[in-house]
């Protein structure tokens, strides 16, 4: 009976500390940013962490300790056979995601969850995601961690289970049940726990990065696929709703004065929206190598209005999107362009334009079927969807389709002649996404990541400046507006500050626009509808999540999301804060002060009207 209960600690124990290497290694995969942590800090990592690691190992144990609990009615070989087998499996998985979840917050800055688990549907575009990632030595690090930890439990089950004695049933039935029955101590993450172990248990630092290395990858792994359609609640129920309401009321004053930015003979104006993968703010101006990163964005901010305070609604494109086209704010869990039901709810710009008498059309180099983007376009009703399938085989050659050149220049041909009517059109580039692959020689030399992230928005600037200048010499040019901005920002060049990752570049140019300006009122994507549509004597109030920048009364502010997190800019205060821990990651406000309030507003309302569609 004692080599029984003996196995059944040791099994707990193999894989407790199999997760404490796991994060040591984590820590390691991550030095820049473990390098900055303090002894204090590192030790709350895994002093909080140990708590989620008894969890899995709690869970992991279960299924064992029931078969070791009725092995003496299950045959010597077949029971050693089962615990392997069983245990092999657990340890293949489970290393899987320990080692996808190093590159995950490389690529996302936050632990693998099930969000990766959406674009599986377009392999292509996956792969192109990761493909400058180390995946060999990722799939040799999991092939050696899976082959070592497998010999320590074969040893294991070999010496400790083939030699076993048959015992009586009783007590050790009981016994076996009784442990089995105590798992659920480590599992909820102790014994006077009122909440079973969820994020908030582990977290426990103002250093963003100290809490999620606190996590255990596969219990965040396992834990987001549980959870990820068990949304019918707002979990994010900060305040009643007197105080919503009043918060909202006071964040969309409205009705000044709105300067007039269109020439005055121009009634019907082409518009076209240039959606600018990964555009970050820190490009502009910035040299690399002493190569200037982006030389005709940075010529552009004097020859149009420029806007230097924009931020994203969202960190990936197809939260982008919605944002962009339909003034609907980012989720920081879900995405409403892959929900169909949902998103068919929204307002679409390219409806209005079509309601009044606009050709619609748009263009992509890559596959719209990735992240369920094409489904969202036909409910935006575009007379005209362009992407890699409408372009010669020999120019499909970027792992996401086409590059951003031969879009552009498409786009010239199919309207190099005079329009019956006005169009509004939509591009959207792709070149300065991972894996930062460009169809030129290139300018910024250099195999770092960083080297190549900027050597693919020089591309895309060259690019853009090209089609730009072609542009100025057709006969539309002069009754045109074009609008410029990133899908989302990049966590490259690197800063200090998370809300940098978030802010985005806004141009408006063209031969309809009739002044040069250089805007510094703080806004989002979410008010570029609202902008335009007062400057095209439209009304926007089927968008109720944006304002119109340019009125004097409309308050500096936006509003961004991340997984699980958001952040809130206004005039120069901002905070960036975590919705699992209930933690400031980053800011220069108290955790009272009436900034986060209204960001904590922002977060609930826009979660409740997305649950409510």
């Amino acid at each position: 009976m004692r080599e029984r209960i003996r196995f059944m600690f040791i099994y707990f124990l193999f894989w407790t500390v199999y997760f404490v290497i796991a994060r040591i290694i984590f820590l390691s995969y991550h030095i820049q940013d473990s390098k900055n942590l303090t002894l204090e800090t590192v030790y709350g990592i895994f002093s909080n962490g140990f708590k989620m690691d008894l969890s899995m190992a709690g869970y992991l144990c279960i299924l064992p300790y029931i078969v070791v609990t009725f092995g003496n009615f299950i045959k010597n070989g077949t029971f050693q056979n089962t615990i392997f087998t069983y245990t092999f499996t657990a340890i293949t998985v489970v290393t899987l995601i320990i080692v996808i979840d190093l590159e995950v917050y490389n690529i996302w800055t936050f632990r693998l969850d099930a969000t990766p688990l959406t674009y599986l549907s377009s392999p292509k575009e996956a792969w192109a995601s990761i493909a400058n990632s180390p995946v060999f030595q990722l799939i040799l690090s999991a092939i050696i961690l899976i082959a070592l930890a497998s010999n320590i439990v074969y040893r294991i089950i070999a010496n400790r289970v083939y030699d076993w004695n048959v015992i009586k049933h009783f007590p050790f039935m009981l016994y076996g049940i009784l442990l089995t029955a105590v798992l659920i101590i480590p599992i909820r993450g102790g014994i006077f726990n009122i909440a079973p172990m969820n994020h908030s248990s582990v977290y426990f630092s103002s250093n963003n990065f100290a809490n999620i290395s606190a996590l255990n990858a596969p219990w965040n792994f396992f834990s987001s696929i549980l959870h990820k359609n068990a949304n019918k609640v707002n979990p994010y129920t900060y305040l009643p709703k007197t105080g919503l309401d009043a918060i909202r009321e006071d964040l969309f004053t409205s009705g000044g004065n709105t300067p007039t930015l269109i020439k005055k003979e121009i009634k019907k104006p082409n518009v076209i929206y240039v959606i600018w993968e990964s555009f970050s703010s820190k490009n502009l101006g910035l040299k690399h190598k002493n190569v200037e990163v982006t030389p005709y964005m940075n010529k552009l901010r004097n020859e149009s209005i420029y806007f230097s305070n924009i931020y994203a609604s969202g960190d990936r494109t197809d939260k982008a999107l919605p944002a962009i086209l339909s003034g609907y704010p980012a989720q920081s869990t879900e995405s409403i362009i892959k929900i169909p039901q949902k998103s068919a709810s929204l307002p679409y710009i390219s409806k209005d334009f079509n309601l009044k008498d606009y050709s619609t059309a748009f263009y992509y180099g890559g596959d719209t079927e990735f992240a369920n983007i094409k489904s969202y376009l036909f409910n935006a009703n575009f007379e005209k969807m362009v992407d890699f399938n409408d372009f010669p085989d020999e120019l499909n050659t970027s792992k996401w389709g086409v590059h951003d050149e031969y879009v552009f220049n498409k786009f010239l041909e199919d309207n190099n002649t005079n329009h019956k009517k006005p169009f509004f059109a939509t591009l959207l580039t792709l070149s300065s996404h991972e894996p930062f692959e460009i169809p030129r020689k290139n300018t910024i030399e250099g195999s770092e990541t960083t080297d190549k992230y900027l050597n693919a928005m020089h591309y895309t600037d060259e690019a853009f400046g090209e089609f730009l200048e072609k542009a100025k010499k057709t006969s539309w040019w002069n009754n045109t507006i074009i609008i410029v901005m990133g899908d989302h920002g990049h966590k490259l060049p690197v800063s200090a500050q998370r809300q940098d990752d978030f802010k985005i570049p806004l141009f408006i140019t063209g031969g309809a626009v009739n002044t040069n300006l250089q805007i510094t009122k703080v806004g989002s994507q979410l008010d570029v509808i609202n902008t335009l549509y007062v400057q095209l004597g439209w009304k926007s109030t089927a968008y109720p999540f944006g304002k119109n920048i340019f009125d004097s009364k409309t308050k500096p502010w936006a509003h961004f999301c991340f997984n699980d997190g958001f952040g809130f800019v206004q005039n120069e205060q901002f905070v960036v804060f975590d919705n699992v821990g209930k933690k400031i990651i980053q800011g220069n406000v108290s955790d009272k002060s009436k900034l986060l309030l209204s960001g904590k507003a922002l977060q609930q309302y826009n979660f409740q009207d997305f649950l409510n569609r």
